[in-house]
């Protein structure tokens, strides 16, 4: 795809270019993706064909999500929270048409102005980090007996010698582990 606009790109002059391929050029260059470092779920979608050409980014800061369409006459932005229904979100596209003093970096600035205030804008950095937490002790629950189940059994194997477990063996390696693991599983992913 960025081959296909490249070729687009340098069969026009700079001068004749307009708003969306000032757009592909920051694409090309990597430039979208520097203005959009400071948010997580970044995708950039490119629909570049005979019917026509778009581009649309898609991104989130905590629990606001964005979406901007770039057509070639216009560009519509959609600035949501988490759990909006659909028919809310369908009331919430905007459409722009192209100034002509367009700039992405201004309308970026300006949308991140809208996120920062948005009533529904919610914290979730601690919800991040326990949903991380809960998943590295329900992970590691399971992991560490298996380390040493299989540790024992390579110091049998090596050394010749035979070891006899009785049934708090399995208590200790298989039950409780399993109890932690459903445990701090289910509380990572009841976190919203």
């Amino acid at each position: 795809m960025k081959r296909k606009i490249s070729r687009y790109l340098n069969s026009k002059e700079k001068s004749e270019y307009d708003n969306l391929d000032k757009i592909f050029e920051l694409y090309l260059n990597g430039n979208i993706k520097e203005l959009l470092s400071e948010y997580v779920g970044v995708g950039i979608y490119l629909s570049f064909n005979k019917l026509g050409k778009t581009i649309q980014l898609n991104y989130n800061y905590q629990n606001i999500y964005v979406i901007i369409d770039f057509f070639e006459d216009k560009y519509d932005i959609v600035v949501y929270y988490a759990g909006i229904k659909e028919e809310e979100l369908e009331k919430l596209f905007i459409d722009y048409d192209y100034k002509n003093d367009f700039v992405l970096e201004k309308v970026i600035k300006e949308i991140d102005i809208k996120i920062k205030n948005h009533p529904k804008l919610k914290d979730t950095t601690l919800i991040e980090k326990k949903k991380k937490i809960y998943s590295t002790i329900a992970w590691s629950s399971l992991c560490l007996p298996l380390i040493i189940c299989g540790s024992i059994g390579l110091y049998c194997v090596i050394t010749k010698n035979d070891l006899k477990g009785n049934m708090w063996w399995g208590i200790f390696f298989i039950v409780i582990p399993l109890i932690v693991w459903i445990v701090f599983y289910v509380k990572s992913k009841k976190l919203k």
